[in-house]
């Protein structure tokens, strides 16, 4: 049985759906148990909600993430495990921190899914996700190494990602898109079709992928429509089209529909035969096993012609997970025995939906275990049979931290498609639950800017820095509008809701002051500003008011400015107020999080929590901004207007009281990085304080948090020198770390305060 959170739910469909529910008699735990046992994720988050709401327990709440994480719903499933870890219980949970970190990669936030990992790891008690976090963890640490996608693909060229219109993507899911010659687009798209009696009695309809086509009049491909082929069957998922025109044939796979949980797949093949495709047979050989799945398949040719097909298996001899297999078909029909594919494609996590490109020799391939950037990322490694180079990530243009699947090329090898759950998809309820088809074309990159050496950045400490500065938008004149005052009752939680329901106010306000392709480019420009602007944005300020909260429960002081901006269409003085009350709300926002707990910490003076606010008005607004009322097509629907109606959240700085630290030694406010250590073996281990001691004087207290660490001496506080402090550190059993931290503890003689530094190391094989 694969382990639950490496399997990829739904994996051939990666679709879930809210289906309603017959069983009225049910309770909402009994009801959610049945939904989530079938893999209606969505339907379950619905229903522990519901029960939710009378019983705010931790243990419901953890039903309600991890319904919501196998959903693809990350920033919910985000929300519901850090109430969770928020609460007393939360070492009854002891995977707690791993879908935490899990969660804070497929948003993106790699520094935080770093800490929450090296935090799971410390406690670990499951092989398998210890394995999993471990490497999860180096491959943050590239996430962050790789500042962008020339640093994991060397190649001269970019992708420019393009999202597919309504025309074929809908708000389930769609997948697998795949070229047929110049006007004919075959891709995979979920369907809901009634079918009474089904096996899962609690379920009125049954979703179900079919293979759907679309032609192209022009640039932008028509309507889709089902397949006429004849291809789908009538209730099982049909799906993953792979197109051998050498041989006139299509494979494609065919999946059991009697719940989501568990779909067995095998896969067919159709062939052209006087001027029609014949009636779907199951491939032969041993392709197609009972109690595994073999989908995915993807078509390759010998030197001789001979078909090649790819495909992907979680039978056992594998890796781990699903693997890349092949096998060679030589008269058409009769495939020969499967083979695994190996390393270093195939790893022990999932390698999925291959592609191979005959005029270049690369597969194309998604991968959850090589370095990436979240989720599934595409990669490409060059090679045929059982001989294949190390996979190359294709980098940020293409990959997002979300899944990344399906990636195929159209004849010319410059363009092609490639399947994402990525933000701004459609969705049926959150904006990564579903997948969407998207085109991709390759493009020249630019050329690279000389690097300017910046300032370093001050010393800080905490995870939440990596979310700032945050950029919160309004409205025109939101808050309140048209009022005379300087504050609000309103949260920017409300505003914001009124705010996202107004993109295509946004738009028709374009519609008579510009032609159709401009009015195109606007158009594109809105919808980027709602999901990377907007609603990026919000997600993060709901990230940064949990770690707020951590920060205050841990006993740090903190000190935070929030700066309010405002566009020109107002008098200055007007604008002053709207920024003033623009920061009331996020000041709001703060003291309502999580039922006013923030509240205790806030005081003007002595409170943990000081916010400072600066009301800029429209003082710092762009002079090209349009002020002029008569044409608020530009003034107040613009991108660039809407971008100058704003707060911004910046300078969190930790406030020590010089009460709390020890006189003579100023410790390092950020984890102090020790050097590379090797796995195996005893390192050495000096350290180095500066300190200020009039005259010499000793530590009186020193522990290291590891019993793998033992402190050997440590020299004299005297003036002049530093202080040396010695440790052994035993890694004969340790594992390889990109990021290790060690507490260490001091007190020096006659005095009574006690303080904490980190000292950061690798480990290395």
């Amino acid at each position: 049985m694969k382990h639950k959170y490496l399997f990829l739910t739904f994996i051939i469909l990666a679709a879930v759906l809210a289906l309603p529910s017959k069983a009225v008699s049910q309770n909402n735990i009994e009801a959610g148990d049945e939904a989530f046992k079938y893999g209606y994720y969505k339907t379950a988050a619905d229903h522990y909600r519901a029960e939710y709401r009378k019983d705010a327990s931790p243990g419901l709440a953890y039903k309600i993430a991890e319904s919501y994480r196998l959903a693809n719903d990350y920033q919910r499933a985000l929300r519901y495990f850090s109430i969770v870890e928020q609460s007393s219980s939360a070492t009854a949970f002891p995977h707690l921190d791993y879908c935490l970190a899990l969660m804070h990669r497929m948003v993106g936030n790699a520094d935080s899914a770093s800490f929450f990992y090296q935090r799971y790891l410390r406690t670990a008690s499951d092989e398998v996700l210890e394995t999993r976090a471990r490497q999860e963890l180096r491959a943050c640490q590239w996430v962050i190494d790789t500042q962008d996608s020339t640093k994991a693909d060397d190649s001269p060229y970019t992708y420019a990602v393009k999202h597919e219109s309504k025309n074929i993507n809908s708000e389930y899911s769609e997948s697998g898109a795949v070229l047929m010659g110049d006007s004919l687009l075959l891709y995979s798209t979920m369907r809901e079709l009634s079918k009474p009696g089904s096996k899962n009695a609690i379920y009125s309809d049954l979703a179900l992928m079919q293979i759907f086509q679309a032609d192209f009049s022009g640039d932008e491909p028509n309507k889709g429509t089902p397949n006429a082929f004849g291809l789908n069957a009538k209730e099982k998922h049909t799906c993953n089209v792979a197109l051998d025109p050498l041989h006139q044939n299509i494979y494609f796979t065919i999946c059991d529909a009697d719940d989501f949980a568990e779909i067995p797949c095998k896969i067919y093949v159709s062939h052209y035969h006087k001027g029609k495709w014949q009636k779907a047979r199951e491939l032969g050989g041993d392709v197609n096993l009972d109690g595994t799945s073999s989908t995915h398949p993807a078509v390759g040719y010998l030197p001789d012609s001979t078909t090649i097909l790819y495909f992907v298996s979680n039978r056992d001899g594998g890796l781990g997970g699903h693997d890349i297999w092949y096998t060679i078909i030589t008269d058409g029909k009769t495939p020969s025995p499967a083979v695994n594919l190996g390393t270093p494609v195939n790893t022990v996590g999932n390698e999925i939906t291959p592609f191979y490109d005959n005029n270049t020799g690369q597969l194309y391939f998604s991968s959850d275990w090589h370095y990436g950037f979240g989720g599934y990322d595409v990669f490409r490694s060059q090679g045929a049979r059982d001989s294949w180079q190390e996979p190359v990530n294709l980098g940020s243009s293409l990959n997002s931290p979300a899944n990344d699947l399906y990636f195929t090329l159209n004849s010319d090898s410059r363009s092609g498609y490639l399947t994402s759950n990525r933000r701004g998809s459609f969705f049926v309820s959150d904006n990564t639950c579903c997948n969407d088809i998207y085109s991709w074309r390759l493009q020249k990159k630019a050329p690279r800017r000389r690097k300017v050496e910046e300032p370093a950045p001050v010393a800080m400490k905490g995870a939440v820095h990596t979310l700032l500065p945050i950029k919160l938008y309004f409205h025109n004149d939101e808050p309140d509008p048209k009022s005379k005052l300087a504050t609000t009752t309103t949260n920017y939680f409300q505003t914001y809701n009124r705010y996202m329901f107004m993109r295509n106010d946004y738009k028709k306000a374009h519609t008579l002051a510009a032609g159709n392709v401009v009015f195109d480019s606007i158009c594109d420009a809105i919808d980027y500003f709602f999901d990377y602007d907007v609603q990026y944005n919000c997600e993060r300020f709901e990230q940064f008011l949990n770690l707020l909260l951590d920060d205050l429960k841990a006993g740090h002081r903190i000190s935070m400015t929030v700066e309010g901006y405002a566009s020109p269409i107002h008098t200055s003085q007007y604008n002053e107020l709207i920024s003033k009350r623009r920061i009331a709300s996020i000041v709001n926002q703060i003291m309502e999080y999580n039922k006013g707990i923030l509240t205790k910490y806030m005081g003007t003076g002595g409170g943990s929590l000081q916010i400072r606010e600066v009301a800029y008005g429209s003082s710092h607004a762009d002079r090209s901004v349009s002020a002029d009322r008569s044409q608020t097509n530009k003034s107040v629907y613009s991108v660039e207007a809407a971008k100058e109606r704003r707060i911004e959240i910046l300078d969190y700085q930790y406030l020590e009281d010089d009460s709390s630290l020890i006189s003579c030694l100023h410790l390092p406010t950020r984890a102090m990085h020790i050097g590379t250590y090797f796995t195996g073996e005893y390192a050495d281990i000096q350290v180095h304080l500066k300190h200020t001691a009039l005259t010499e004087t000793s530590l009186d207290f020193i522990s290291v948090g590891s019993p793998d660490v033992k402190v050997v001496g440590y020299s004299k506080l005297t003036p002049g020198r530093e202080l040396t402090i010695y440790l052994r550190m035993d890694n004969r059993k340790a594992e390889p770390a990109v990021s290790a931290f060690l507490p260490l503890t001091l007190r020096v003689a006659g005095e009574q305060i006690t303080q904490t530094m980190f000292l950061e190391y690798t480990l290395e094989k």
